[in-house]
């Protein structure tokens, strides 16, 4: 036991005697520590200031129950992720959902009703699960400790150096080996995910799209009887054999809509703003690479050009398939992505099926939508004066 951790020690049964000196000298020397751990989680300075205190105020009311007082310093550690944990459970307003922020889902990632999951991918998902785990087990104690507070918890190099009482050099090489260690065990369960060709030397295989129809479809929400609106893009191979569906967000999915119909607006969308800022700069949408699926989430790529130059631009599906359709330019999915998340098209259908439906919904509801807004009678002088002065007032703290 070293010096610090009987410091420790001594200071808990003195405070657990009644020394509030003694549990002040305890807070004196982890309060940083337990500030740096909770902005690390939450990444808001006011709000971490006070779940450390909480996290402090826990430990003080808890401190009978820490059996081992030279472990104080991990124990208290233990109660802040806890209490930011239960901080960013507790936070019911959800600004962007994971499909808005990612723009573009696997169908089967967004369960609606009478989606079951596959039994299949259950027991794969836990069986990889398991031998995740068995190989971090098996890492030595410091080890495994670095690399569940580093994946797990999230903490950064710095917050684990000052937990463990070592320098950022000890950590950064712990988790070298470890990672080693994690690949060699694990590559050796599964060969077959080393890949027999070099990805530089590997080709991906296009196949041109076009997008089907939009389809507006009712998610069922976290909680029974809250459905959510989500819109689906459908888009379809050339030989019309398959047909690959994307969740998307609301906003996107009417903004196709409206671009496929040359639906009109009073004053330009985004997309549109977003297609005239590329012909004033002078330049091209050449064409839109739906190139990945990992996780459920489709990736996509918009390669651009300006004179002679060309590049490849990051995007999410939803905003490329859209700025595709309003500048006319062709659309790719990868035959991988195609062969994983293609859906048949019945031959049945026949040859010229008719497209568009859930388009044409969409756009009727927009339209019974925007009706009652322009038939509303216009405020008064009086009452726009008003409104305007009780704006101002709540935005910069005036008195109206």
């Amino acid at each position: 036991m070293d010096q610090e951790e009987t410091r420790d020690a001594e200071l808990v049964t003195l405070a657990c005697s009644g020394g509030k000196e003694a549990f002040g000298r305890l807070v004196e020397r982890y309060q940083d520590m337990a500030y740096r751990i909770a902005l690390g989680m939450v990444a808001s300075e006011g709000i971490a200031q006070e779940l450390a205190q909480e996290a402090v105020l826990q430990a003080y009311l808890s401190l009978d129950h820490l059996r081992d007082g030279a472990a104080f310093k991990s124990w208290l550690y233990g109660i802040v992720l806890n209490v930011c944990r239960s901080y960013i459970r507790d936070q019911k307003t959800i600004f962007f959902s994971l499909e808005d922020l990612a723009g573009g889902l696997q169908f089967g990632a967004i369960p609606f009703s009478g989606s079951v999951p596959d039994p299949q991918e259950v027991v794969e998902e836990r069986e990889l699960y398991r031998l995740v785990l068995d190989a971090v087990s098996a890492l030595t104690p410091r080890n495994r400790a670095v690399v569940l507070m580093f994946y797990y918890d999230q903490l950064s190099l710095q917050e684990i150096a000052a937990i463990l009482g070592v320098s950022m050099v000890a950590v950064k090489g712990r988790l070298h080996k470890s990672r080693r260690r994690l690949r060699e065990q694990l590559l050796a369960l599964y060969s077959e995910l080393e890949p027999a060709v070099p990805v530089k030397s590997r080709r991906i295989k296009m196949v041109k799209v076009t997008v089907a129809d939009v389809v507006k479809r009712e998610q069922v929400g976290e909680q029974p009887g809250h459905p959510r609106t989500h819109y689906v893009i459908v888009l379809a191979d050339e030989a019309g054999r398959r047909a690959l569906p994307i969740w998307v967000g609301p906003w996107e999915g009417t903004a196709l809509a409206i671009g496929l119909r040359e639906f009109p607006v009073p004053r330009p969308l985004t997309f549109t703003f977003m297609a005239k800022l590329l012909e004033a700069a002078g330049a091209k949408l050449e064409k839109v690479h739906i190139h990945a699926l990992k996780e459920n989430t489709f990736y996509a790529v918009a390669q651009l050009r300006c004179g002679d130059e060309v590049q490849e631009v990051d995007a999410r599906p939803s905003d490329a398939i859209a700025l595709a359709v309003l500048t006319g330019s062709p659309i790719f999915a990868a035959e991988e992505v195609l062969e994983r998340a293609g859906v048949d098209i019945p031959a049945k259908i026949g040859e010229t099926p008719q497209l568009g439906k859930g388009i044409d919904g969409i756009l009727e509801e927009l339209q019974k939508e925007w009706r009652p807004a322009q038939s509303c009678p216009r405020p008064t002088k009086e009452e726009m004066e008003k409104a305007q002065q009780e704006l101002v007032a709540s935005v910069f703290s005036v008195e109206a």
